[in-house]
């Protein structure tokens, strides 16, 4: 099982998805900072692992690859953990978490870090009926391949939004931006994708 250890704590990831108070309030953020303060490294460990699921998901979106997402976000854990003096609680852990996560993942795009595989089910439509598993792979493997080609902060926001379900609030407060930029972003984001289809089906009609 992957850990991540830092300053002397110890985050445990890879488990089962711990409930607690870390679901983004202030309540959550105080939590956190007393945990830090009053050594209680258990409360901390739950505090943080249950916010692993979806880090890994938006790592994974914004990586291509699950050993990708996997050391992304042990390096988000390390990161936080070093920067726990720091935080203050102004914003919920979940928040950020994910834009410590964020910024290392684009950190890790713009130094051109490979994925070690091609991207798999990320972004996955349900088959078609009449689709061998083969082609629903080969599709699967093309959405995942346009979503990769959307910049990296644009593919952020659309991955909250989408994949985690975040309000724009929530990721305007994350991102550092204002409310219309992330609508922006995620009006971009639907047009490059649309666009996409386009043409996927242009080109499927010129091989009929």
């Amino acid at each position: 099982m992957p850990q991540a250890r830092a300053q002397g704590w110890q985050i445990v990831t890879g488990g089962d998805r711990v409930t607690g108070t870390g679901d983004g309030s202030s309540a959550a953020a105080a939590a956190l900072l007393r945990a830090w303060r009053t050594g209680d490294r258990d409360a901390l460990e739950h505090l943080l692992a249950e916010q692993e699921p979806p880090l890994r998901a938006l790592c994974r979106g914004m990586l291509g690859h699950p050993d990708d997402a996997d050391d992304a976000v042990q390096e988000t854990f390390f990161r936080a953990l070093r920067a726990l003096p720091t935080f203050r609680g102004d914003a919920s852990p979940r928040t950020w978490l994910t834009r410590i996560a964020v910024n290392l993942c684009i950190e890790w795009k713009r130094a051109r870090r490979p994925a070690t595989a091609p991207w798999s089910d990320l972004a996955e439509e349900a088959p078609a009926p009449q689709r061998s598993p083969e082609a629903a792979l080969l599709h699967s493997l093309r959405v995942a391949e346009a979503l990769g080609r959307l910049p990296p902060r644009r593919r952020a926001v659309f991955l909250m939004k989408e994949q985690e379900g975040w309000s724009v609030a929530e990721i305007a407060r994350t991102m550092g931006w204002g409310e219309r930029q992330v609508r922006n972003e995620l009006f971009y984001a639907h047009r490059d994708l649309a666009n996409w289809r386009r043409r996927e089906a242009a080109g499927k009609g010129e091989e009929a």
